[in-house]
């Protein structure tokens, strides 16, 4: 009797330092929902976690290294939704890169949305060649990137650099896509919307829930531990830092409205902060008769919101301004920040109640317009440049720092004769701009496509036909939509005859000289 007692009490507590366990320890959430299997990219399948789920590594090239390879290393620093005014709150960044590089004050997002933005960085295309027309659905994310083993990162790696990249990919990317050609170091985001706290990442092969870590400081953490580990090597590297901030917080219900999450140590920043945009006319707009659908369904913003949403903006943006400069003392520290081109810039642009708008994709001047700063060897230090230049603009300058020739036609040009050069003039000052449809019940190709050049913004959306003209020179608000004016009839036959052209163009086709800007009728 006496033993039946002890084994049912060692059961009994056997079975309590389990259920103890099991509450305590917390929920495993590096595992990746189940999705339909894409497509596997390039590389060797190895680790298999608890679910059966495989987690590829990264591939290495030892064999493309070169003799005695001087070519320069390469940072990409990318901020997400942030727009071009924010920079006066990045003291550390203006001081690296604007003081030591060259900014241009004419650079253009041309299809300004987070997955298309970052396809064009990844292929120098535009989204009618590389099938990135917007972030879901069948013409969006990671899925719609044609030939996802071929591009910039793969282009480098065989080259012989070593290539890393760490934050926000492409949308729809999970685990389960494994990690595409050309990668070293892979550390993105592995759920459709990242964030600042409880998000996973691949973790280079052994995915990771980061809990309470900021995704801004991960970020940094490993930028920085990169340089530091292959500065080291002989060979040059290129690394993408592909920061969150300032986008919103995303929800449900609420979309990606949501202000951003500062980190707890610039909760408190900037409190009498006022948004830049407040001071403009076009702000909560009275009229908007003459604007699109998009616009005339609006409510006004509000001062009040408007406000408290730049200010959780430009906190979030503090982290990256330490990021930034953490980057650089360990390029000094490493003896690599002379041999090392930095290149800081956003995926697109933001609207703060412009035309009573919150966001970005739209084809208005704060959501097309992005900050670009470059700083390296040869580089003029505290310069400005004027010249128009193009997120499709930022692979080709890469390739040709690196010595190095696309796997594809690019459509983008290399912007370092206008780094070197201020007078040097851009003759292709017609852009093609655009945005995807709705990835919803009945997904089109395009929402709304358009050509922007330095006096005009021409956009004519797809569904209704709608058509948008601004001079940009005398109405550098956008106040006054001119497409249905009578003396402005020629200028829209001829914006209308350059966006046939551009519309479908690849290579050279999206770099032709289409002449000054039409006049309207006098």
């Amino acid at each position: 009797m006496l033993r039946r007692v002890l084994v049912l009490l060692a059961i009994v507590l056997g079975v309590s330092v389990l259920v103890t366990t099991a509450l305590a320890s917390p929920k495993r959430q590096d595992v990746p929902r189940q999705v339909e299997q894409t497509t596997p990219t390039a590389g060797q399948r190895s680790g298999m976690n608890s679910q059966g789920y495989e987690y590829e590594r990264p591939r290495h090239r030892p064999e493309a290294r070169r003799a005695d390879d001087d070519r320069p290393n390469i940072v990409l620093i990318t901020t997400d939704d942030q727009a071009l005014t924010d920079m006066r709150w990045m003291p550390k960044t203006r001081r690296w890169l604007g003081r030591g590089g060259v900014t241009f004050r004419n650079m253009i997002s041309p299809h300004p949305l987070c997955c298309p933005a970052r396809a064009e960085i990844l292929t120098g295309q535009f989204a009618q060649n590389n099938g990135v027309h917007t972030n879901a659905g069948p013409y969006g994310g990671a899925g719609a990137l044609v030939d996802p083993d071929n591009t910039l990162a793969s282009w480098l790696q065989k080259s012989g650099y070593l290539v890393g990249m760490s934050g926000k990919y492409l949308n729809q990317y999970d685990a389960t896509q494994g990690v595409p050609d050309g990668w070293d170091y892979w550390n993105v985001a592995t759920t459709n919307q990242f964030g600042y706290l409880r998000y996973p990442m691949y973790g280079n092969g052994e995915p990771t829930f980061h809990a309470t870590e900021y995704s801004s400081d991960v970020i940094r953490d490993d930028t920085v531990r990169l340089v530091e580990q292959w500065s080291e090597a002989d060979q040059p590297f290129f690394i993408w830092a592909s920061y969150y901030a300032p986008h919103g917080l995303c929800a449900d219900a609420a979309g990606c409205a949501k202000p951003p999450l500062p980190a707890p140590r610039h909760r408190h920043l900037y409190p009498n902060a006022a948004a830049p945009s407040l001071r403009k006319p076009s702000f909560d707009e009275d009229d908007v008769r003459d604007k699109s659908h998009e616009i005339r369904k609006r409510d006004k913003v509000g001062r009040r919101s408007a406000t408290y949403l730049h200010r959780q903006r430009i906190r979030s943006l503090a982290a990256v301004d330490q990021g930034v400069d953490r980057t650089f003392k360990a390029l000094r520290k490493a003896g690599e920040l002379d041999d090392t081109v930095v290149v800081f810039t956003s995926d697109n642009g933001y609207l703060l109640g412009e035309h009573r708008y919150r966001g970005k994709i739209l084809p208005y001047e704060e959501s097309i317009r992005v900050p670009l700063l470059v700083r390296g060897p040869g580089v003029p230090k505290g310069a400005t440049r004027d010249q128009t230049v193009t997120t499709v603009d930022l692979a080709p300058t890469v390739l040709e720092l690196a010595e190095v020739e696309p796997g594809r036609v690019v459509d983008g040009r290399s912007i370092l004769p206008f780094v070197r050069d201020r007078d040097r003039r851009r003759t292709d000052t017609d852009i093609l701009i655009q945005a995807g449809g709705r990835p919803d019940e009945t997904p089109t190709p395009w929402w709304y496509r358009g050509v922007r050049n330095e006096r005009w913004t021409f956009v004519r959306w797809s569904e209704q036909g709608f058509l948008e003209l601004y001079d940009n020179r005398r109405d550098r608000y956008q106040l006054q939509n001119l497409a249905y004016d009578a003396r402005h009839r020629p200028v829209v036959r001829e914006m209308l005859r350059r966006l046939k052209v551009l519309r479908d163009c690849a290579g050279e086709e999206c770099r032709v000289d289409l002449g000054p800007p039409p006049r309207p009728r006098t």
